[in-house]
């Protein structure tokens, strides 16, 4: 008996799926953007930060720094790192602290003003808060949050100046959000146009899985057709030649035998193990017949659901079909099946030239679809995906209880 191979890293799992890949890449690509416009607004107003420091009380200064530029910075590590949940949380805490930082500011205030145009710091960069406000709310609310932290820091920007350096309020107000406006909505339309992008994608395994359904109703149709012509047509045609006889008898039960079994098909309840690894074998068969199967251990008395028997059989017939089409010439391919108490595996292995999961394309619908997706069907059910390239490639397909 064979010991059950290993158990792959999950590199890649069904649960985790890329349902929202161009959405993921934008939302990084913009967290990026924000933490490089705050460390850049950092080294610029630094100066202008130590010169205020007068006109408020030290605890504000303490406080403000961190909650600006501390939290905008923070989205850069998450960006390359986190995941698109903890982004929108990280930047939803930048557009928080800027704006708790701004209206501590009144509090801290001891009355001096500044004598310079610029005015406060903070007032110079409210559209860099706003976008981070995109990433983590919707639209209306990425919009409304403009216009309040820029009317709040223009406000107070024009307070802590000489009233000579300043001029009308609701013009400098306007200036501000037209200004900014530009990047919020350029932010929101990007973030906006990922989605569509996503809702697209999603459509497109949804009609691919349509037509393998509508491709398999009609397979089941020709093998019930070859069925009646090869069974049930012949024994009736024996039937009108020779009457009644032990041979007729014979064919009618092997007929009889033979519709039953094509009727359970995949609605089957269970399967033994040795039908289920008689089905994964038939599956790899269909892709290529050279193609040997091997069984880690010999089946026992174990039974499995048919769902879940024929979504492994299925996606190791596309993983085999992958791999004769992407390994590269010379590649040797193997297949094992693991039939264990609770649990049925299949692991597709090649030495081919490997490829990089994280890039496939989204319009390649053969993992994601017909490996991961028809697993992802199946309750228990997983798929694994381990590659790189010039190391070859592992599948792992498995159902437990």
């Amino acid at each position: 008996m064979a010991a059950d191979t290993p158990a792959l890293s999950p590199l890649i799992d069904v649960h985790d799926e890329r349902d929202e890949q161009a959405g993921r890449q934008i939302l990084r690509l913009m967290a990026v953007f924000v933490t490089v416009g705050y460390l850049a607004y950092g080294v610029m107003t630094a100066s202008a930060v130590v010169s205020s420091m007068h006109i408020t009380d030290l605890w504000w200064t303490v406080i403000a720094v961190p909650l600006i530029f501390g939290t905008g910075i923070a989205l850069g590590p998450l960006a390359w790192r986190g995941g698109a949940r903890r982004i929108r949380i990280a930047a939803a805490v930048a557009a928080g602290g800027y704006l708790v930082a701004v209206c501590l500011w009144w509090p801290a205030w001891n009355g001096q003003v500044l004598d310079t145009v610029s005015g406060i710091w903070f007032s110079l960069f409210p559209g860099l808060a706003a976008i981070a406000s995109a990433l983590a709310f919707p639209a209306v609310y990425a919009f409304g949050y403009l216009a309040v932290v820029s009317a709040i820091s223009v406000t107070i920007s024009k307070t802590a100046r000489l009233p000579h350096l300043s001029g009308p309020l609701p013009v400098e107000i306007a200036w501000s959000i037209s200004f900014s406006l530009i990047f919020v909505a350029a932010a929101v339309m990007a973030i906006r146009t990922a989605g569509i992008l996503d809702a697209t994608r999603a459509r497109a395994y949804e009609a691919t899985a349509d037509a393998a359904a509508a491709h398999a109703r009609s397979a089941e149709r020709n093998r019930f057709d070859a069925l009646t012509h090869d069974n049930v047509m012949s024994t009736l045609l024996l039937a009108s030649r020779l009457g009644a006889s032990p041979e007729l008898a014979q064919n009618a039960r092997a007929a009889i035998a033979a519709v039953e079994h094509a009727s359970e098909g995949e609605g089957r309840s269970s399967l033994t193990a040795y039908e289920a690894a008689s089905q994964v074998r038939a599956a790899v068969a269909m892709v290529d017949p050279a193609q040997r199967v091997t069984v880690a251990n010999e089946p026992g008395t174990q039974a499995y659901p048919g769902t879940a028997v024929s979504a492994i059989a299925a996606a190791t017939a596309e993983a085999v079909r992958n791999s004769r089409r992407h390994a590269g010439d010379g590649a040797t391919t193997s297949v094992t099946v693991a039939a264990g108490l609770g649990t049925l595996r299949a692991e597709i292995a090649d030495d081919g030239v490997g490829f990089d999961p994280a890039l496939v394309s989204a319009s390649r619908l053969g993992i994601a679809v017909s490996i991961r997706g028809r697993m992802s069907k199946v309750d228990g059910g997983v798929a694994v995906i381990d590659s790189h390239p010039g190391c070859g490639t592992r599948v792992r397909v498995e159902w437990s209880r």
